[in-house]
């Protein structure tokens, strides 16, 4: 099925976000998007890598995870990159901002992630991006978990957003379904923004949070 994406059809981008890029092959046991391998992380697995890393350190879980996400959402750009060069397209830093927030939009939701909306609204005046997370794989993988359980999406949106921008960012997890709130809630800064931030989150709320970085 072809996508009729008002920002990213005008551009000849549907190709990048066509269900067809996800291709399975049952008769080699293998799943490939966007000619990569990629294999699925059942709930169980998710739930088992928590527990031996949080058993090991209470602060490894987080920091291993996010350390891999940002590694990973630069990856996810350099990719991204490719397959625009290969369609004869800009690469990403030369795309309008809101082309490359609906890609990563996309790619997410395509690998089963869940639902990832990025916000710019703060984003000219505040130097400040805010994501929302509907149907976290994390969240629905750990249900009796009181945490913050989205460290590896917080890396993946700072390094996607550090590729796209070339500028030093970084991204805290701010809500959580597992803390009581409807959504996911991200922010994307400046690295030190955020660490003045972070003694905050989970003693106050997402609003509260925002509304502090934004004066």
């Amino acid at each position: 099925m072809t996508s009729s994406d008002p920002i990213l059809s005008p551009l000849g981008l549907d190709r990048l976000i066509d269900a067809r890029t996800l291709d399975r092959d049952l008769a080699t046991g293998t799943l490939e998007h966007f000619n990569l391998r990629i294999v699925g992380a059942p709930p169980a697995l998710l739930h088992s890598l928590r527990h031996v890393l949080q058993k090991e350190s209470p602060d490894i879980w987080k920091n291993v995870l996010q350390t891999s996400g940002r590694a990973s959402g630069q990856a996810i750009a350099q990719q991204l990159d490719s397959e625009l060069t290969r369609a004869g397209k800009p690469a990403l830093q030369a795309l309008p901002l809101e082309a490359c927030l609906r890609l990563i939009e996309q790619y997410l939701a395509a690998q089963g992630w869940g639902r990832v909306q990025l916000d710019l609204t703060h984003a000219a005046e505040h130097g400040l991006v805010i994501a929302q997370l509907e149907h976290s794989a994390f969240a629905d993988a750990l249900p009796k978990v009181d945490d913050f359980v989205d460290p590896l999406l917080a890396g993946v949106l700072a390094g996607f957003f550090e590729h796209i921008s070339g500028q030093s960012l970084a991204c805290a997890e701010i809500a959580s379904v597992r803390r009581g709130a409807a959504r996911g809630t991200f922010v994307i800064t400046a690295p030190e923004r955020i660490a003045a931030i972070l003694p905050l989150v989970g003693r106050e709320s997402a609003e509260t949070i925002v509304a502090r970085l934004k004066t």
